[in-house]
């Protein structure tokens, strides 16, 4: 990958969508490509589970995505990076690195040590509560709080209010992936009065993503070693490498086959129409 020059960095165009909603122009080559390494599933319920392990998987996405935060952030007041259990563990450290900020992780109930402090929330499914180290915010610490995605916000609110309890303020989140429909960055800045100036930030909005090609979505589980493995096996073999070609699973049983096929090469607004939206 070709190093960024400062001329590069300057000229990136970052638009406000709405009141505290930040996003990368959608016609910014890297956010393009970018978009282009993330692939959605039907997954828990969730026809369009967008999986940021694409990215990850496609090493020159993934150092694009961590040097636009980097662009973003070096030029703002930052103390530290906060992760959001589990996915902000991916994007954050390898910012805060770049920055030279300390990084510290927001994890579920009962995964830390010490002494902790806690935020129940409540999300569409389930009860759930987040906690992080009593050392990790110092009065005024400037936090930025990283995740993989924003659709209500629930998660973000909740992680939020327990860095503005522990006597931080909330200097930015950033994510991947915004579903634009749901409009979290407006419950987030409704929910607490030290919040109501405080911006989202995404590279790629959740319809700029490609389009899957037909009956490649399904979860499914595969046995190693079984003759299903082997068949699959043998498509990726001669696939680009996964995501740019996902699989395609047809049959069950002893008739189960697998072959290939690339995404896109619309992305899902310019196949369903600007009305869509991500389930």
């Amino acid at each position: 990958q070709k190093p960024q020059t400062k001329a590069d960095m300057a000229a990136r165009k970052v638009v406000e969508l709405d009141p505290g909603y930040f996003l990368v122009d959608k016609d910014d080559e890297d956010a393009k490509y970018i978009a282009a390494s993330i692939p959605g599933f039907d997954f828990k319920d969730i026809p369009m589970f967008f999986d940021i392990g694409g990215l990850t998987a496609n090493p020159r996405a993934f150092g694009l995505a961590i040097d636009i935060f980097v662009e973003r952030y070096s030029k703002m007041d930052v103390t530290s990076v906060c992760g959001l259990d589990a996915r902000g563990f991916i994007f954050g450290p390898p910012v805060a690195l770049r920055l030279g900020v300390p990084f510290f992780m927001m994890r579920k109930a009962g995964k830390l040590p010490g002494p902790t402090m806690e935020v129940p929330y409540e999300t569409e499914y389930s009860k759930e509560t987040l906690s992080i180290p009593c050392s990790a915010v110092r009065p005024g610490d400037r936090v930025v709080i990283f995740d993989d995605l924003i659709a209500t916000g629930g998660t973000t609110i909740a992680a939020a209010n327990l860095i503005v309890e522990a006597g931080g303020v909330v200097a930015e989140v950033a994510v991947i992936t915004a579903i634009a429909f749901f409009k979290g960055w407006q419950k987030f800045r409704a929910s607490l009065p030290q919040l109501a100036t405080v911006n989202i930030f995404a590279i790629v909005e959740a319809t700029n993503c490609l389009t899957m090609p037909k009956g490649s979505t399904a979860t499914y589980k595969v046995g190693a070693g079984t003759e299903e493995h082997k068949r699959l096996t043998a498509a990726m073999k001669v696939a680009k490498p996964w995501p740019e070609d996902v699989l395609i699973r047809t049959g069950e049983g002893d008739a189960v086959a697998f072959t290939t096929a690339p995404r896109g090469p619309k992305s899902l607004r310019e196949e369903k129409g600007e009305a869509y939206v991500p389930e």
